[in-house]
């Protein structure tokens, strides 16, 4: 059997995409699968697809490569795709065309559409031989009236309907039915994470998805500043981008939970994240079904979700594997994430609960599903048409796709696990090694200065039953005495001298929490080390490095309306001494120095109060920034910057928001700009992981 799904862009990032991909890979161990995308808009999809699965696009618009941009009938309006549909506007004459001459040429026995855009192309113009199935990822009465009543006229022609609900399924039937078409209620499915599950230690809750109204974000962070003050241990991590972004970060600032709930932006493959926490929480208001519940619960977290329509309430089993609260009920999320973090033993049972509950979505056990709806589908064909040839029953013989093995080096992940004692371990699954003899080498980031020599790492070799090559190899503690202080390429070297920088897959930094816990709990008299995995914009895998023997770490900024004071620790063979100072460096031409007592609160620890008075009247332009620096010895003026470095994740600087502080500029001894308004003062971590503020009147 050949299974073609057609779906409107499979190199852009989405819940449909992800789920699409499940389902082909696991399909594509018995039989031929494609994914036909209408456009592409980008050289390589966002994410990774087993060779085993075809996949191809009708419309090329890559910018400066895209063969179809300019094109004849792209500024044309499609005749299909209803005005009301949400990707009306993507939708050409020339994308008609394509799709039209796509369906009406398949060699596909079963065609599934995932959008009703598409569906009604697979409803109208699919030929006769082939098996019409719609896939309905959205919500029924979210798709407008209009499109829905278009759907009514057209779907008849169809075999088989499925929602990612049975709640949904129902809603179909009821306000849409369609005479002779059965539709059906099939979750989306979940592959088993990389990772190993939580073990529900770690003191942080998890959300993840896009910033939008829809998942109620304020209302998960006012729920959880309800509770903050009861467990001053824990922490709120949400991963996920968007246009809410800014408004969520600005309520975590207004209700004072800056380094408490931290907003980690996008993040992929997202699994090591759901790992790391002990709680999910879900707030939607509205979920056509809940990819995150299941994400989360496969990682072995319970959860804590509103019960809004029509995901959740099917997913979750309340009070087994998790908790359904009041959909937008503030009090209620708060009842449910007090009553886990406040239980080891229940959020251990619920989280072991979730874990053996959510195999039900594994991507075999819903492939499974998908091929008795064709079965069925072909039957009912059958019945009903005499001259219709059933899809052949010979299957082939392999894997899931999820188990082939990668084309090329270049299009293999490197997964990296790190340990709390300083080491590293590199796993990638690749192509057939032959002659290549692939091995792991660390090669420094072009940057200021000589570059250091690359290092190889000792990298073993095992061919799997699927025909892969798995490398492993290990940075340990001691290689960072080679290392030092810095950023580097994780690349695979072969025979020949070919250079390839890696992909980034799984980046498990769990261990880091307990090793940042550790470190601030007992400041290291000895060189501190850290190494950190972490993947570029462009999803290549690098290596920050940290080496040092003395080392200033911010622990904490308390911020009032007046006033800003800076926890840390210092780490060094010399101890902060009584009289030490905390001193800021003003950057630029104008540079000055401002120093202030250092409150040594043992050899170890010191807190001190920001000058703002004396920065603000000092100011010699409209924005001025500051470095952080610890002089620990009054006798010895060396100085040592203060940073925010230790964590298990790259970007402190966008985790670590915080507010400014209004002064009022009366009296600036040098230059007084808009004297009405108030000079702001802010801290920030830099890129880098230094500790700065910046000074600004606008």
């Amino acid at each position: 059997m050949k299974v073609s799904f057609l779906i409107n862009n499979i190199y852009g990032i989405g819940g449909t995409n992800r789920t699409v991909i499940n389902l082909a890979e696991a399909l594509s161990a018995r039989h031929e699968v494609e994914i036909v995308s209408v456009f592409r808009r980008a050289g390589t999809t966002k994410f990774e697809i087993s060779p085993q699965v075809t996949v191809r696009a009708l419309v090329d618009l890559r910018a400066g490569s895209g063969a179809d941009r300019g094109a004849d009938g792209l500024d044309e309006p499609s005749s299909v795709v209803p005005r009301q549909e949400e990707f009306y506007a993507q939708y050409s004459r020339l994308s008609d065309e394509r799709i039209i001459n796509h369906l009406k040429k398949t060699d596909a026995d079963v065609v599934v559409g995932t959008r009703p855009s598409l569906n009604l192309f697979v409803a109208r113009f699919t030929r006769d031989s082939v098996l019409r199935v719609a896939q309905e990822h959205m919500t029924h009465l979210a798709i407008p009236l209009a499109v829905r009543e278009e759907m009514a006229r057209v779907y008849p022609r169809l075999d088989a309907i499925t929602t990612v609900t049975d709640a949904d399924a129902r809603s179909f039937m009821e306000n849409t039915p369609i005479a002779g078409v059965p539709v059906t209620g099939i979750p989306n499915s979940v592959p088993q994470p990389v990772v190993t599950p939580s073990d529900g230690t770690r003191k942080v809750v998890v959300s993840a998805g896009r910033m939008h109204p829809v998942k109620r974000y304020d209302l998960l962070v006012r729920a959880f500043g309800q509770v903050a003050d009861e467990f001053p241990d824990w922490q709120l991590r949400i991963y996920g981008d968007g246009a809410e972004a800014g408004k969520v970060r600005a309520l975590v600032t207004e209700l004072g939970l800056t380094g408490r709930a931290l907003l980690m932006g996008g993040f992929s493959p997202i699994e090591s994240e759901w790992a790391k926490g002990s709680i999910a929480a879900v707030t939607s208001s509205a979920e056509s079904f809940g990819m995150t519940l299941v994400e989360a619960m496969r990682c072995g977290l319970p959860v804590v979700s509103t019960d809004c329509p029509v995901g959740p309430r099917e997913i979750l089993r309340d009070g087994e594997d998790g908790l359904l609260v009041p959909n937008g009920d503030t009090e209620a999320v708060a009842a449910g994430l007090r009553r886990l973090m406040g239980d080891d033993a229940l959020r251990g049972a619920m989280g072991a609960a979730a874990l053996h509950n959510s195999a039900r979505y594994d991507p075999t056990v819903i492939a499974d599903r998908y091929l008795r709806l064709f079965e069925e589908a072909a039957e009912r064909r059958a019945a009903a048409e005499p001259k219709y040839r059933r899809p052949s029953r010979k299957t082939l013989q392999r894997g899931p796709g999820g188990s082939a093995p990668p084309t090329t080096i270049k299009t293999t992940l490197v997964h990296t696990i790190a340990d709390d004692s300083g080491w590293l371990r590199f796993t990638a699954d690749g192509p057939d090694d032959g002659k290549h003899r692939w091995t792991f080498q660390l090669r420094q980031n072009p940057g200021a200065g000589r570059r250091l020599p690359d290092l190889p790492l000792r990298t073993t070799r095992r061919t799997l039953p699927s025909g892969a090559t798995r490398y492993t190899a290990a940075v340990t503690p001691s290689a960072l005495d080679v290392l030092g202080d810095g950023r580097w390429r994780v690349t695979m070297v072969s025979a020949k001298g070919e250079t390839v920088h890696m992909k980034a897959g799984i980046r498990d930094t769990r261990a880091l929490i307990t090793a940042r816990e550790r470190l601030l709990a007992s400041p290291a008299g000895a060189p501190v080390v850290w190494n950190l995995p972490y993947a570029q914009p462009n999803g290549k895998l690098m290596l920050r490095t940290i080496l040092r023997t003395e080392h200033a770490e911010c622990t904490g900024i308390a911020i009032t309306d007046d006033s800003i004071t800076v926890s840390g620790v210092f780490c060094a063979e010399r101890p902060v001494r009584p009289g030490a100072r905390f001193v800021l460096v003003r950057r630029g031409h104008h540079r000055a120095e401002v120093s202030v007592p250092a409150h040594a609160l043992d050899e170890r620890t010191f807190h001190a109060e920001v000058p703002l008075r004396q920065v603000v009247d000092d100011r010699l332009e409209r924005w001025e920034d500051w470095d952080w620096w610890l002089q620990p010895t009054p006798g010895d003026r060396r100085k040592v910057r203060v940073c925010h470095l230790f964590e298990d994740f790259p970007d402190v600087k966008g985790a670590y928001a915080y507010p400014a502080v209004p002064v009022a500029d009366e009296a600036s001894r040098f230059v007084v700009v808009h004297p009405t308004r108030p000079v702001r003062v802010r801290p920030y971590c830099s890129v880098s992981g230094a500790m700065a503020m910046n000074v600004v009147d606008r």
